[in-house]
């Protein structure tokens, strides 16, 4: 197998083991939780909305493959603006790979994986979304 076949067939299959990775909601798992409340009940509290997960992946000369640069959340309620969001990418038997933390700005997000911590994204394997409410 050539070389330019063996890049095809990794991007391949790095693309479609990211398509494959389940949404991830407030909870950090892949199941809908339509019950969950962020905040106080009776005030403008964070809703319950599913957040989706894409990543951004190119290739990283320093991992010798490709490697995931940034986490894309969207679907995060209007409310939840001014929360704290902890984004972790999980590895194989769920190793922490790198954890980003910033303010829930707008409804969909950008959480660049910080300089310095190279997540490869043949490792990747799952991934947790976590709010915390101002003050919390």
């Amino acid at each position: 197998m050539s070389a330019t076949s063996r890049k095809v067939t990794a991007v391949a299959l790095v693309a479609m083991a990211l398509a494959a990775m389940p949404t991830a909601n407030a909870l950090g798992s892949s199941f809908a939780a339509p019950a969950l409340l962020v905040g106080q009940a009776g005030s403008d509290a964070c809703g319950s909305s599913t957040v989706d997960v894409a990543y951004d992946v190119a290739y990283d000369a320093d991992l010798g493959g490709f490697g995931v640069s940034a986490a894309r959340l969207s679907g995060l309620d209007e409310r939840c603006q001014g929360y704290d969001v902890t984004v972790s990418l999980d590895g194989p038997g769920g190793a922490p790979l790198a954890e980003m933390t910033t303010k829930v700005v707008a409804t969909h997000l950008r959480v660049a994986v910080p300089a310095g911590t190279p997540v490869s994204a043949e490792q990747l394997t799952g991934v947790s979304v976590v709010l915390r409410g101002p003050g919390a």
